[in-house]
């Protein structure tokens, strides 16, 4: 069964870097928006890196066989790796960022009794929070350091639906009332 995330999507998309491993991942309504979203992410690449895409390696969903997704890899270069169906281990390492990266939404959605509306909230945590932990197939380097060539900052961080408190303004309050309110993190 298919569950509906907070912003509406049903499935997401995720694009990993064999070179530093760095996951992003694209949300969509819709199987039918994962060439628009090829589109947005090779763009997003060539913008941030100066780089090309040269080889990309999809399953053999429909979404990624129509003659469009064929005419711009052709067009632009990108060697097309199409797996055989039935046959994961050919693309072995997006096949696994896929299932840790679900196993790790169930935790937390389980851990801190969340509904399943916010499994995309919790996708998009998991990609995040992996891109800046140490990576065992990296020599314990870090994904988005090895990408950009820079150390990203993890103090930010907090745990997955901890309280927090927010400072509630004089202008807001009588003298009697909290000057914060506590809310969750998601």
């Amino acid at each position: 069964m298919l569950v509906t995330s907070l912003g509406g999507y049903l499935y997401f998309m995720i694009f990993v870097d064999d070179f530093s491993s760095k996951t992003w991942i694209f949300f969509l309504t819709k199987k039918g928006e994962a060439f628009d979203m090829f589109k947005d992410f090779k763009a997003l690449i060539e913008n941030q890196t100066g780089k090309l895409i040269k080889a990309f390696r999809p399953n053999t969903g429909e979404e990624f066989t129509f003659n469009d997704f064929n005419d711009l890899c052709k067009n632009v270069e990108i060697k097309k790796e199409i797996i055989v169906s039935y046959n994961p281990q050919q693309n072995g390492a997006a096949e696994r960022k896929n299932r840790t990266i679900m196993e790790a939404i169930r935790a937390m959605l389980h851990d801190q009794k969340l509904p399943k509306l916010l499994c995309g909230e919790a996708a998009n945590i998991v990609v995040y929070v992996q891109n800046r932990a140490p990576h065992q197939a990296l020599n314990n380097k870090i994904p988005e350091e090895v990408f950009t060539s820079k150390r990203p900052k993890v103090s930010h961080l907090r745990i997955f639906g901890c309280p927090v408190y927010f400072h509630v303004l004089k202008e807001e309050r009588n003298k009697l009332e909290a000057s914060g309110k506590e809310r969750y993190i998601y």
